[in-house]
């Protein structure tokens, strides 16, 4: 009967509206979903980092924990603000790179986490809608595409691959340094192998066999530990790199620049980005459902319902014009455990973590 009355709502509103890109903006036609994603709204917070938005984030534990879209955080002061205007300091836990999932942990108890559903009982063509903190949807579309497996590392399949636009580049090539004198044989800084010419790394002065063991004051143990940090900052930032260069430490500063785009994915990238802007990390995840909602990336990370209030899963990437990609709760669920136990805890520290 809820869905009835919806969609005869819903079709009345989209009669009037000249284009269905206002799905997101029409009072009137976000008006008759309030319902369905009430209960999924009171779960959902706002993410901030110094006082910006960056994502939203989705209550999972009761204690204070909390998901949200990993590629969005930046290095700063990140917080978390509640429907009431209430906001808390928020330490990363954990942080799981192929889904793209950060757990946040606040000092807050009694908080109501969200129960995931079974995705595989809604079909294609169903009405969806994002819960967002406040008592309006996000967001509302169709199922467009039911749940998609996507193999991991298949060099002919792009959406397979992690690519993180929002990181900071550098324009080097890395390998693991180990200290020759320990024979342990731990890593102990990213040794560079390649410096690639006219890039921020050239510009700033580093060179082949440079050492790189810090940036800022987060220590630097191995090729992943760099790149991992630079997943805390973005294009532009100027950071301060510690490298060892023939037995002797300096330090350099370093202004970040973008990725470098493949000439053969820029008529598609800007194609798909003509709708507004696309989430930078778009691609590598293991499993998604497909909806034509119209997501900003800094409103990724937050609970996608049914009609019936379903949490089915959590936006996370708008990946084209009119194609936003949810996780399924069947792929988070097993990695509530591990995300919140430490066991996936980052290496690299923002700034609020000491």
């Amino acid at each position: 009967m809820l869905a009835r009355i919806l969609t005869s709502a819903l079709i009345l509103c989209v009669v009037s509206s000249p284009a269905s890109a206002q799905l997101t903006a029409n009072k009137r036609i976000l008006a008759p979903f309030k319902t369905v994603v009430a209960k999924a709204s009171e779960s959902t917070v706002r993410v901030r980092c110094d006082d910006q938005d960056a994502s939203l984030g989705t209550v999972v534990f009761e204690d204070g924990y909390i998901l949200t879209k990993a590629s969005e955080l930046r290095n700063g002061i990140i917080s978390v603000r509640f429907a009431d205007g209430t906001e808390y300091e928020a330490e990363i836990v954990g942080r799981h790179r192929g889904t793209d999932l950060a757990m946040l942990r606040v000092d807050v108890k009694g908080l109501k986490p969200v129960k995931f559903a079974d995705v595989t009982k809604t079909r294609v063509g169903h009405w969806l809608a994002a819960a967002g903190p406040s008592t309006e949807p996000v967001a509302i579309g169709i199922l467009s595409a039911g749940l998609r497996k996507i193999p991991a590392d298949d060099p002919f399949n792009e959406e397979s691959i992690i690519v993180n636009h929002n990181r900071g580049y550098m324009g080097i090539r890395l390998e693991d340094y180990k200290d020759p004198n320990d024979k342990g044989g731990k890593s102990v800084g990213a040794l560079i192998t390649e410096v690639t010419r006219n890039t921020p790394a050239s510009k700033a002065g580093l060179k082949i066999k440079d050492v790189i063991v810090a940036v800022n004051n987060t220590k630097v143990v191995g090729r992943a530990s760099l790149q991992e940090t630079l997943e805390y900052f973005r294009p532009g930032e100027s950071v301060m790199v510690t490298i060892q260069r023939e037995g002797e430490e300096k330090q350099i500063k370093l202004t970040l620049g973008p990725a470098p785009v493949d000439p053969s994915e820029a008529r598609s990238r800007i194609q798909n980005s003509m709708g507004g802007e696309l989430s930078g990390r778009r691609s590598g995840f293991p499993a998604i459902i497909q909806t034509d909602m119209v997501v900003k990336p800094n409103d990724c990370g937050g609970p996608v319902v049914d009609l019936e209030g379903n949490v089915l899963g959590i936006n996370i990437a708008r990946a084209g014009r009119v194609e936003t990609w949810i996780l399924p709760g069947d792929l988070i669920r097993p990695l509530l455990d591990d995300l919140r136990s430490g066991k996936l805890a980052p290496t690299a520290l923002t700034r609020n973590e000491k």
